[in-house]
């Protein structure tokens, strides 16, 4: 029961919430001319239009946060006032509302601003495409297929085959356009996904807040948050790929990795949907059965024979648990692993415990566990690459191998023009292919969900040894081996100190929040690139991955730069 205190309480929290929304539209309206403005005077260059942005975005999201801050000191005062349910669930309800609307009206405002940025481009882009072509040879003039796409076209008077690059107007729109088109004309479908998501939460608050159990959620509605997930992305994925001018085969490609991303990973965690699709429930894979309590098990790793038995087992424990959303994997790293089944796996790790756990109390036993946590990560990216290349996923795109991609994209940004055609030259590629194929490793890494394309890539991009820093890059590529993390760190010279690469790292992140362009600031303070920054930075977290105490450490310098370069005007 509410008492008469906590209802005035609950409505001054109501005042707060009103207050925050007022406080966002005016911001949203004062920013509104401001971006029209920019649009109108850089009608082909969207970076001043995302500079502005960005640090708009940074006052929003200040001002979103302000019921949240101020949630505690209101709940305390409603303890104060009598029981704290069914207030609690009350004013918690009212807090996820205006979160969700919050979302909304300036997700809403930020892609419409960036929307009205590409329509504004898009007569530039039409004056672009529309200009006439001549042949490098003889000068007739040359008819494209794709004028928004790198190709090589043939020319019809001689012969002669003419590399044709977009103008970068083009470029820049189509590199952007599809993807906030697509968002926008889905955002109904969004919210609508986001509120009935929402108001479950709020349905479970309820019920515990009048003293019952928090239900599970039926699978009629789980199915029905299915088929929105579903008419989401499609929604999303037809539009995007409608204006890349990709293929429904490619749409579906999309749907599909994002719902699994999305939503059934989520599912694969939720006993019900487990039990209604012919799932061992998740808690019995980890749970040694009653009548086997009793019985030692070693399974793959008897500590009599091996002496890193104990930290294998710690090992084996993240591996699974970390593949336990995806029912195929676990049970690929089960037999990858040497066990039978999940049964003799939760054996042999209750076994463990039943006989080290004293051990595992002691200093030596916490560092064992800190080796084995490391380990992981070596193993994980491992059998992450591994699984890649037997699934096909790193398979060369039009024969171009991942390694070459990666190893062309790291030496783009330093070549001419001229100089990275003949780079492509090397690898049997035009500026058409290698556009074809960069979007193809893209989509990729878009899609995989076990990072193994991006694992694979980085080692390569680094491994290239481009720019001034390609060195530290070579070394931490090495250091990586078969895609895992050197457990004593990157041989060879630090490129630059720890507390350089924190300063940096500071800086950036207060540039992010100013919405400063990130890549000129780092020209003007510390003259490198972006990919310069990179390789530093990959360096870096291996270092930081040999030695975990080192991670509080530049937690608390970069946090200190950060302050510093927020200051400066």
């Amino acid at each position: 029961m509410i008492t008469p205190a906590q209802q005035q309480i609950l409505a001054q929290y109501g005042q707060l919430l009103q207050q925050t929304g007022a406080e966002l539209q005016q911001l949203m309206q004062q920013a509104l001319e401001g971006c029209q403005q920019m649009i109108a005077q850089n009608p082909a260059d969207p970076m001043p239009l995302g500079n502005a942005l960005g640090a708009v975005s940074q006052q929003a999201k200040g001002i979103m946060r302000k019921p949240g801050d101020g949630f505690g000191a209101f709940y305390d005062r409603i303890i104060e006032a009598g029981d704290g349910e069914p207030a609690y669930s009350q004013m918690k309800k009212m807090q996820r509302d205006f979160d969700l609307w919050a979302e909304e009206a300036w997700e809403r405002f930020e892609t419409g601003q960036r929307v009205d940025q590409y329509r504004a481009m898009w007569p530039k882009v039409q004056e672009a495409m529309g200009k006439p072509l001549p042949c490098n040879r003889c000068g007739a003039p040359l008819t494209r297929g794709n004028p928004h796409k790198p190709e090589t076209v043939n020319c019809t008077a001689c012969r002669s085959a003419n590399q044709v690059v977009p103008e970068m107007v083009v470029g820049v729109y189509y590199s952007g356009m599809p993807h906030l088109f697509a968002q926008q004309g889905a955002f109904d479908k969004y919210f609508a996904l986001q509120k009935f998501k929402a108001e479950w939460e709020s349905y479970r608050d309820a019920e515990h807040g009048a003293g019952r159990d928090r239900p599970e959620q039926p699978m009629d509605r789980l199915k029905q948050r299915e088929a929105m997930e579903k008419d989401y992305w499609e929604t999303y994925a037809n539009t995007r790929t409608q204006y890349e001018g990709g293929t429904p085969e490619q749409a579906k490609e999309l749907v599909d990795s994002r719902m699994k991303q999305s939503f059934y990973d989520e599912m694969n965690m939720n006993e019900s949907w487990r039990a209604a699709h012919g799932m061992q429930s998740v808690q019995a894979q980890l749970t040694v059965p009653a009548h086997l309590q009793n019985v030692d098990e070693w399974g793959p790793l008897n500590p009599h024979q091996n002496p890193n038995a104990l930290e294998d087992d710690f090992v084996h424990d993240s591996l699974l648990n970390e593949c336990l959303r995806d029912p195929p994997r676990f049970e690929a790293m089960l037999k990858a692993l040497g066990y039978r089944d999940a049964v003799q796996r939760a054996m042999t790790h209750a076994t463990f415990k039943k006989y080290y756990i004293d051990y595992l109390a002691s200093a030596e036993g916490i560092q064992m566990m800190t080796r084995a946590a490391m380990r992981s990560m070596n193993e994980r990216s491992k059998y992450a690459a591994a699984a890649g290349a037997a699934s096909g996923l790193l398979d060369p795109i039009d024969g171009v191998a991942l390694s070459v991609y990666a190893n062309l994209q790291a030496k783009q940004g330093g070549a001419k023009p001229e100089e990275f055609t003949a780079l492509l030259a090397q690898h049997q590629m035009d500026m058409a292919k290698w556009d074809k194929v960069s979007k193809g490793w893209i989509d990729r890494m878009s899609k995989d969900t076990t990072g193994a394309v991006a694992t694979e890539y980085s080692k390569s991009f680094m491994g290239a040894g481009a720019g001034q820093y390609g060195a530290a890059g070579q070394a931490t590529a090495a250091a990586m081996g078969d895609g895992v993390v050197a457990q004593g760190g990157v041989a060879g010279a630090e490129p630059v100190s720890f507390d350089k690469y924190c300063e940096i790292s500071g800086a950036m992140a207060a540039w992010s929040k100013q919405g400063k362009d990130i890549s000129a600031g780092l020209d003007k303070h510390f003259k490198m690139t972006a990919m310069d920054f990179s390789n530093i930075g990959m360096f870096w977290s291996q270092k930081m991955m040999a030695d975990m105490s080192m991670f509080q450490t530049q937690m608390d310098i970069t946090a200190r730069y950060e302050q510093q370069y927020l200051a400066m005007p």
